[in-house]
Formats: structure tokens, sequence, C-alpha cells
């Protein structure tokens, strides 16, 4: 459900529903069907504020998008702007035309997550997967390099080979699926497909795209810092040894691994050498993807991560920024996990360097507050002006949980006792005595912040 937004002449969509729905999601504390709200100049600041009380007291429902950025994006896709002014969210955090574009946000599913992260570690392996030997393009080994850019340059080659490869797996599943499972009932209602007589899936309605989204971005950004501030800046970390760690998943060398936590900057503090290194990452992902094209028309690039950053931490060896393998990677744009240190200012300052504007399939921050430290009105209008000052920042998206750690450790030993917690994972909430271990775990590292 997308509440707020504009109607077809820019004027404020606000009415009683509006409230009615947030309302409900605020009392009722149920996680489906996920909400979003979209914020503009004229969104009545009663609105925002009950979207605010019921995301605090509902873990995350609604989420909040800003119009300022996602119906220029819409106009760039080739969305008209009476359309794009009617957007709503599909699936996670996905911007789409309402009644009229088959966007395929996430293709099948599985194969909409592309990871960033592997490329990295193919550049650093001579375009091998430690895990499993499978090959990419032939490359040096990381002890192998002359300098940052030529490793920087070769991580790019990976990616560019990698997407090619990933769209064309992508292409296939939508020939077979639009050959096998046409979506009559959907056709119908949607502008584009009677006039042409095609099926949505054969590319009959008014606009169309096909999404992937990227995994890692944060962890590309400090691995990348890593081995640009340690090995080739201060010459502090032989490439060699670097090399070597990684292969030994950091044992016995477990003092590079500390330098790496501890002295290294990290992507989410409003650095902005490291900033500027996930901005190049997120470039790269979504510019080779405009050049893509589908069955349908064009592809376009998101960073919401549903879970997959926990599956896919699990098939990625240890990389530079002191992660070991197979632990979990960064979900959507959010910093890595607890290295957020400088508080949530910082934190969106690090993401609003991002090229939101590419990520036509969606965009995705959270964000997890104290509940002391946002209680009541006074909390309500910090929020509210929190949430502003991000998209003033060009920002695109915002999803809080306001939720302590210990309130989390709680849960988990008493889960009859917290049953009615519902927090924000992905794109989608969730009680979270539900979420299996794995999940829990990672929730909770997210860093506690306090305004």
């Amino acid at each position: 459900l997308t509440v707020g937004g504009q109607n077809p002449d820019g004027s404020d969509a606000t009415n009683a529903m509006s409230y009615m729905i947030l309302n409900s999601y605020g009392r009722l504390r149920s996680p489906d069907p996920t909400a979003a709200i979209r914020i503009h100049a004229g969104t009545p600041t009663d609105l925002f504020d009950l979207a605010i009380e019921s995301s605090k007291n509902a873990g995350g429902m609604p989420q909040f998008q800003n119009d300022d950025i996602i119906i220029p994006l819409l106009v760039e896709r080739g969305l008209s702007l009476e359309d794009a002014r009617g957007y709503g969210i599909v699936g996670c955090v996905e911007p789409a035309g309402c009644g009229n574009e088959w966007p395929a946000c996430g293709n099948s599913g599985h194969e909409s997550i592309w990871s960033l992260v592997g490329c990295v570690t193919f550049a650093i392996h001579g375009g091998v997967n430690p895990f499993n030997g499978a090959k990419a393009l032939p490359c040096k080994k990381l002890y192998e390099y002359d300098s940052f850019e030529e490793f920087k340059d070769t991580v790019e080659k990976q990616a560019k080979w990698s997407l090619d490869w990933h769209v064309t797996i992508c292409n296939f599943f939508e020939q077979m699926y639009s050959e096998y499972f046409p979506c009559i009932s959907a056709s119908v209602l949607m502008d584009g497909c009677m006039e042409s007589g095609k099926d949505a899936t054969w590319g009959g309605c008014k606009y169309n795209s096909t999404g992937i989204t990227c995994i890692g971005i944060s962890n590309v950004a400090d691995s990348l810092e890593s081995i640009k501030k340690l090995c080739f800046d201060d010459k502090t970390v032989s490439l060699k040894d670097m090399y070597d760690a990684l292969c030994a998943n950091w044992v016995g060398y477990e003092d590079i691994r500390q330098r790496i936590i501890n002295e290294v900057p990290h992507y989410g503090n409003d650095n902005e050498e490291v900033d500027s290194l996930a901005a190049w990452g997120m470039s790269l992902f979504a510019d080779h993807l405009k050049t893509c094209t589908g069955p349908r028309g064009h592809y376009c690039g998101g960073t919401f991560t549903m879970t997959a950053h926990l599956h896919y931490g699990t098939m990625t060896a240890a990389t530079p920024d002191g992660r070991a393998d197979r632990d979990p990677l960064a979900d959507a744009i959010s910093p890595r996990q607890g290295f957020d240190i400088n508080g949530p200012t910082a934190y969106i300052c690090s993401a609003a360097k991002l090229p939101h504007r590419s990520l036509g399939n969606g965009d995705q921050l959270n964000i997890r507050f104290s509940p002391s430290s946002v209680q009541g009105e006074d909390g309500t209008k910090k929020l509210r002006e929190f949430i502003q000052t991000y998209f003033d920042l060009s920002g695109m998206q915002v999803q809080f949980n306001v939720v302590s750690t210990d309130q989390l450790h709680k849960a988990q030993k008493d889960p009859d006792a917290y049953q009615n917690l519902v927090v924000r994972i992905a794109g989608f909430s969730a009680y979270f005595v539900e979420l299996n271990q794995d999940m829990q775990d990672d929730f909770i590292t997210r860093t506690e912040q306090f305004m």
C-alpha cells in the first residue's frame, strides 16, 4: 500500500484514507501488507508525523519514499510526468507506474540479486572463486597489481562481465516465463495490453522495465579502502600479506584484521574517501545495467537485498574489510553491521553521496534507533527533521526501527512475552520472534543509534 504523494497535476494527494491506513498500522502492529508513504513539499505535517508514530510503533510500517528523487527518476525511465506522479511501491521498495507498468522489479526473485562483492573476490584471486573454482575473467592476483587504480579497473571489468552474464540468464527466464505463464488477469487491468493485444509478460503494457538489485555496496567500499590505504598509500601491509591473510581467513593475521577494523575509515561515518568508493561501486552497477535490455525493454538497478545478504555471505570468501568467509554481507546501502560509529547524521551524510537518481529499481536505507532517544512528540519531530534532511540531501528512501538491543536479547530469551514485536528487516516487516536465529542475530548487530 502506498499513501500520500501527488495527483497528476502535482497537488498533494492526501485524503481521509491516507490517515485511516496509517492509523490502522499503528494500532494493529501488522507487518502485512507492506506500506509506504510518499513525501514531498506539500505533504501535510500531521500526516508525516502520523506515519512516523505508526513506524515507531509498528516496526517500520510505513517506509518513507522521496518524491523529489523518484518522480524525475521515473520520467528519465520513460514515464510521462503525470504517470510518474502516480507511482506506487511494488514488492519491497521498488517504484513503478500504477496500472500502466510491468516492471518485473525482482525478475523471478532469486535471479534479481547480484553481488558486486563477488567481483572484488574475482579481482583478488585471479578471476577464480576460491570456494568452488568457478572462473570469471582471467586477471592478476592481489599481490601482482602495480597500483590501486589497476586493481580498481580490474574490479570494474569483472563487474561488467558478470552483469552481462547475469542479464543473459535473466533474459532466458523472462522469455520462458512469458511463454508458459502469461498473466491474463493482470493484463486486462493494465494500460496498453488491450490496445496492443499483448499480455503484460510479452511487453504489452504502456511501460516496461526489468530490475536487478546489487548487494554489498559497503563491503566493496570498505574493502577497496583497506587495500588503498594499507597496501598502496601507507604501505604498512604488503599486498602479499593481505592476500595470504584472506586465503587463511585471517587465521594467523589477526593483527592485520584489527588494523582494518580500527584504523581504516568505513562507509557510514561521513568520510569522503571511502564514501566516494561506495558511490563509484553503485554507479558502476547502475550505469552499466542501464545499457542492458531484455525481451520487454530496458533494465534498471536497485539496492534492496531482502535477506539475501545472509545467504550470499555464506558463499563469499573473506574480504579485505575484515569480514571472515561465510559471514553476512551488509544489507542494501547500510554500512557493515556495527561499523557506523559516528551517529545517525554521519550515516545519512554518507548514504546521501550515493547516486540515488541512477537507481530506477529502488533504494533501501535501514537504521535502528534507541527508544529512549525518539520518545514522544519531541522524538517524532526529531525523526521528521532527520528524514527530511536526508531527503533534502537527495536520499531516496528511509525505513527505521525503534527497538533497543536489550529488548531484542530479551525477546530471544522469552519469545512468548514479545509476540507483538514487529521489526523492519528489509523491504518487509516481520514479527521478530518468528524470524530464524541467523536473521535475529544479524538484526541485533545493527547499530543502535541515538538522536
